[in-house]
């Protein structure tokens, strides 16, 4: 018998060490959010699936919105943790990292002991 086991971890990442945490939620995703210097980080720390960017960035920019008061111009990442830029009382937000990222969300994922696991995957550039 396999056993899945999902932990959710929302330690800071680089640039966010020693940033105070406020936990926000929205249409039911809980986010951690940390904001330094006009730029979030934002962490799902509730189980989702399948885990798909465009709905729950949707719902952590609204979070980080709702906490910060400002408005994120962009955003990136996956579905588990997102960098944004936030535009806060007219100033412009920080610029966009040059660096790209991949996200893949998993579709019709399954698991048997004697064959083993496979999962249909759709993944996107940002």
């Amino acid at each position: 018998m396999g056993f899945l086991l999902l932990a959710g971890c929302d330690m800071a990442g680089p640039g966010f060490r020693g940033v105070p945490a406020v936990t926000r939620e929205v249409e039911g995703s809980r986010f951690t959010i940390r904001v330094k210097d006009r730029m979030a980080e934002v962490i799902r720390t509730s189980p989702e699936f399948p885990a798909r960017f465009g709905p729950i960035s949707e719902r952590a920019q609204l979070a980080v919105a709702q906490e910060t008061g400002c408005v994120p111009a962009w955003v990136t990442g996956d579905p588990a943790m997102m960098v944004m830029g936030l535009s806060c009382d007219g100033a412009p937000a920080p610029r966009q990292p040059r660096r790209r990222t991949i996200s893949c969300e998993i579709f019709d994922a399954y698991y048997t002991d004697r064959l083993g696991g496979s999962a249909s995957m759709e993944c996107t550039e940002y």
